[in-house]
């Protein structure tokens, strides 16, 4: 009798609640026959052992750091990557993965699969980001920020080389990863769709709840949950029963904090900056009015298509979004409805559009389903993955 086919997946994060994607590709990997290990990081409460949904969890202690900034992140991440390496390595001598799936960031955590590699297992980089660009968002203009930028590059170039297969998000950053020399061959998009086993099944039973905006997700400073407040505050007194619910946790929750009570809207809006379960924030936002993207139109931002987009889509909730080239490409302007991304001003005026227009709400949205179901949705990217797995495992 042949012995089960295996995967480990590595990912600096807590697993399974703020990483959908690792949860996603793992229920796939179970379906298909697969054992499934996940070594990810703790959260303070958590056991370092468990078991979700048959994928066994190795979660290793977090990191206590004293302080924030650049030099902490890099300890963090590297000292992540140490205790990676020995736990992969310790449990592939047991188990004897034959794909070890990597998430980035950082592109360096692929050395924890360097040595079941050497033993005859097979490497997928799973590029959630692009590492430079990310890097020159957060901690772009201090004087040493060019030369790091250009090391994140050599690393990311290092990483992509040591790898069987590159897995990424999307077209843009599949036509971004050609441009830096990465074989067509070598690299499969794997959308950030929604798992629709996740979907939340009972109806909507209230009609009378007002005019929801909703976002959700990671509360950064470049997704523009800030312009989201200030455009909220200006269309909230024009628009009745008009609240804003904003779902997620992020460095910028203080922020926003700050400016919901700035602009005096402290009623009408609730931020929970809660990490919660994915189906537990679906349940949360179904039946909304509207979903907002609001992310800032920086050159990082150009190539994003949010998983909060695809999953407002899927649920049918009508979608604002700001001009970006990647939503643009992905999406009419009789799917959703556009701004010009970094102008409050503008996005007031498209959720006042929507709310003056339920009807011609209802049309995009039904528009822009359709376009999800027969392009976008997981099905279609969960069999890719498979035969990826398949294919890898073949060639021995």
């Amino acid at each position: 009798m042949s012995r089960p086919k295996r995967l480990c997946m590595v990912v600096h994060g807590p697993y399974p609640v703020g990483e959908p994607r690792v949860v996603r590709e793992a229920r796939v990997a179970l379906d298909a026959g697969f054992e499934v290990d996940v070594v990810a990081m703790a959260n303070p409460d958590e056991p370092l052992r468990g078991e979700v949904d048959g994928a066994r969890v190795y979660r290793l202690p977090p990191l206590r750091l004293s302080r924030s900034g650049p030099v902490s992140l890099v300890r963090e991440y590297t000292g992540f990557t140490v205790h990676a390496i020995l736990a992969v390595g310790r449990l592939h001598l047991g188990r004897r993965y034959d794909v070890v799936h990597v998430h980035n960031p950082p592109d360096f955590l692929v050395t924890a699969a360097v040595f079941p590699r050497l033993l005859g297992a097979r490497i997928v980089l799973d590029i959630h980001d692009l590492a430079p660009e990310l890097f020159a968002m957060r901690l772009g203009g201090r004087r040493w920020a060019p030369a790091a930028e250009r090391v994140l590059r050599v690393v990311e170039s290092a990483a992509v080389r040591l790898s069987d297969s590159v897995v990424t998000v999307h077209e843009p950053y599949r036509r971004e990863l050609l441009a830096r020399g990465v074989p067509d061959d070598k690299i499969v998009v794997l959308l950030n769709a929604l798992d629709e086993r996740l979907m939340p099944t009972e109806p909507v039973t209230s009609d009378d709840e007002g005019f929801r905006v909703v976002y959700h997700g990671s509360v950064t400073p470049h997704y523009g949950v800030e312009l989201l407040v200030d455009a909220f505050a200006t269309v909230a007194g024009q628009i009745p029963g008009a609240r804003l619910e904003i779902y997620g946790p992020g460095d910028a929750v203080p922020a926003v904090r700050s400016r919901v009570q700035q602009r005096g809207v402290t009623e009408l809006v609730h931020v929970d900056g809660l990490s919660l379960p994915q189906e537990e924030v679906l349940q949360r936002i179904r039946g909304a009015s509207v979903g907002v993207v609001s992310l800032l139109p920086i050159e990082r931002n150009k190539a994003a298509l949010p998983s909060k987009l695809l999953e407002y889509v899927a649920l049918g909730i009508p979608v604002v979004a700001p001009d970006v080239p990647a939503i643009l490409e992905s999406f009419s302007e009789h799917e959703i409805v556009y701004f010009h991304g970094g102008n409050a001003t503008s996005l007031a005026e498209a959720i006042r559009s929507v709310a003056a227009d339920p009807a011609g709400a209802r049309r995009r949205a039904e528009a822009a389903m359709k376009r999800y179901r027969a392009t976008y949705s997981w099905p279609i990217y969960a069999g890719r993955y498979v035969d990826l797995l398949e294919a890898l495992i073949a060639r021995g």
